[in-house]
């Protein structure tokens, strides 16, 4: 993460054209920095884009392809019958070359129309005048994914709308597949699965932790190629899930890319760490990335320092916020515009933005996703949430799907009348965002599918819902974010408990989870309050290391500096055998035979 520097601030030469010299003594470049209420990246940054090595140059590797020169996205347009999709291609070259753009490898326009005769994920490749190319990842098509199959006893899971969703904390994805029949026996609604695009890795520890768990949620690109398996993998998994009655949810991380420094470059150095230098991040997929921190070189071919670049994803420096460190909870600017945690933050603003993410989002109900989690809502200013979702909605053909279902979180803090009950605050969850999505045109049905994730639960209910129906809450006891040790994110006093960190006993633990189902706090109305329930399966930190059991936190793969690595040891998730609150690696929380039994009597199963 990109903490607080004493950075000195050069005039760089190079933007007359020249290559420079390293900087000289422990010096960084510290542009790009905001000043008072300025958020945008200034225009005159974009001469520091195309970073990436030159094929065939000294850090070019084969996964960097060409985006030295070139980069370029798929966005999928379905009809009304969902029945029928164009795929259209945005695309961007270094010199304004003329490009060519192969579908299955025949040559066509950058937009070309599908519909339900095409059985198989298409392929795309992009070639310029000047030779260069880049593959993009496969598409796959909505009428593709597997039918939901409902397995076993019907319930009231109201198409989708109602039901109990396990977040399998660090389950590789073919581990995810072999659970599904045990959840769909068990009468869970469905599974959500942690970030599946592609994210960084490391073969260096960071802070003396081998890819602690959080790696997750620093995205590199929007390729379903994530630490927890492939695309093929995720593909398989979800239309095993499905299959078996079982609906699949993704993890969107939207806000924001990787941390400040935690990129490609292999030239860092820290002055607040005695001149300390490190050295380049990995990624799931090996995309290239950059950003501005602790840098002191230049690109052989801009002659500039690098500044955010993520041309996997195709984004550029002017689709970040200038770097500002979030210190105000208050402040409808540092919310929004923020560095949270020093991650580098998009300008959702900017409607090319929104159209990235409505098309990935679009890809992941393409997929077989029916619906997904938006990390860090809170710092996604409700306006442009607003945009982002009439984008998607236009995607799927001008509504939402019939079971689709997203959840934002909306962390509230202190801060519950600015984000939720106050509807003037000019940042606002509840009846605003809701007021502005009727506006924007969404049918009372579709409003009711995008939930705020209730963070006031168990001991402040009603600070999740206070200008808002119950029904567009979904509600959880022990949450990801708060497995890490001295997390803030939530008080939820002695309400509930983290299973792995502070609850007495597992009996502590189940008993909240069986409340989560049979009385939880701020009830109401039975049949209408609270329809979407989450209890999350995680893993133990051993040792307080926090990395995933999924062996990718193991030491042995460290290259450098591993003289004080930490690491986890590789143990499988899915144990056909466990009956629920095992007491090393995975906890398989959700498959405790008395929170089921509750949860089957909410789903009336």
């Amino acid at each position: 993460f990109s903490m607080a520097l004493t950075k000195i601030t050069l005039v760089a030469t190079a933007l007359l054209g020249f290559a420079q010299a390293d900087l000289p003594s422990c010096q960084i470049y510290t542009n790009n920095q905001c000043v008072g209420d300025t958020i945008d990246t200034d225009a005159s940054f974009e001469a520091n884009r195309w970073f990436t090595p030159v094929r065939g140059s000294a850090d070019w590797q084969e996964s960097f392809q060409d985006y030295s020169h070139l980069t370029a996205f798929a966005t999928l347009t379905y009809d009304a019958d969902m029945k029928s999709a164009t795929v259209s291609i945005t695309a961007q070259h270094k010199a304004n070359a003329t490009l060519t753009y192969l579908f299955d490898g025949k040559e066509s326009e950058s937009t070309v129309s599908f519909d339900t005769s095409t059985k198989a994920p298409v392929a795309v490749t992009v070639t310029a005048s000047d030779k260069t190319t880049i593959d993009l990842e496969p598409i796959d098509f909505v009428w593709n994914a597997a039918d939901i199959e409902l397995t076993y006893p019907k319930g009231d899971y109201r198409s989708g709308q109602k039901g109990a969703i396990v977040e399998l904390f660090g389950w590789p994805h073919a581990d995810v597949e072999k659970e599904c029949a045990f959840l769909a026996e068990a009468g869970y609604m469905g599974v959500k699965v942690f970030p599946p695009q592609e994210q960084i890795m490391s073969t260096e520890p960071f802070q003396n932790v081998m890819n602690p768990w959080y790696f997750m949620y620093q995205p590199v690109s929007y390729k379903l190629e994530g630490r927890m398996g492939t695309r093929d993998e995720l593909r398989s998994m979800i239309n095993t899930c499905r299959a078996a009655g079982v609906r699949v949810y993704a993890d969107a991380v939207v806000n924001h890319m990787t941390g400040g420094g935690n990129d490609a470059n292999p030239y860092h150095r820290n002055p607040n760490a005695n001149c300390q230098n490190f050295g380049a991040k990995q990624s799931t997929a090996g995309s290239p990335m950059y950003t501005q921190d602790y840098v002191y070189t230049e690109g052989e071919e801009t002659g500039l320092p690098p500044l955010q670049e993520f041309p996997a994803a195709g984004y550029g420096p002017q689709d970040f916020h200038c770097e500002r460190v979030l210190n105000s909870w208050t402040d409808p600017l540092d919310l929004n515009a923020g560095w949270l945690t020093g991650l580098t933050d998009l300008n959702t603003e900017r409607d090319y933005v929104q159209e990235r993410i409505a098309a990935y989002m679009t890809d992941l109900i393409s997929i077989g996703f029916s619906g997904f989690r938006v990390d860090a809502a809170k710092h996604i200013q409700p306006d442009d949430l607003v945009k982002i979702f009439s984008k998607l909605k236009r995607n799927l053909g001008g509504e939402l799907p019939a079971d689709f279902i997203t959840w934002l979180e909306v962390l509230l803090g202190g801060e519950k009348d600015l984000l939720m009950c106050d509807p003037d605050s000019g940042y606002n969850y509840g009846s605003y965002l809701e007021d502005e999505l009727v506006s924007a045109g969404f049918s009372s049905d579709d409003v009711e599918k995008i939930k705020i994730w209730n963070s006031g639960y168990p001991k402040e209910p009603d600070a999740g819902a206070c200008t808002i129906k119950k029904s567009r809450n979904a509600i959880q006891n022990d949450d990801a974010d708060q497995q890490n040790p001295g997390s803030t994110s939530r008080d939820m006093g002695d309400q509930g408990c983290v299973l792995i960190k502070d609850c007495g006993s597992s009996d502590e633990h189940r008993e909240f989870e069986k409340k989560l189902f049979e009385s939880p706090n701020g009830l109401e109305d039975e049949d209408a309050d609270y329809p979407i329930r989450l209890i999350l399966s995680s893993f133990f930190f051993v040792d307080g290391v926090q990395g995933i059991p999924d062996g990718k936190s193991d030491c042995s793969l460290c290259k450098s500096e591993c003289d004080t690595c930490t690491g986890v040891s590789k143990a499988p998730a899915f144990v056909d055998a466990s009956t629920g609150y095992d007491k090393t690696d995975y906890t398989r929380a959700h498959r405790d035979a008395e929170v089921i039994k509750s949860m089957k009597s909410w789903m009336k199963i």
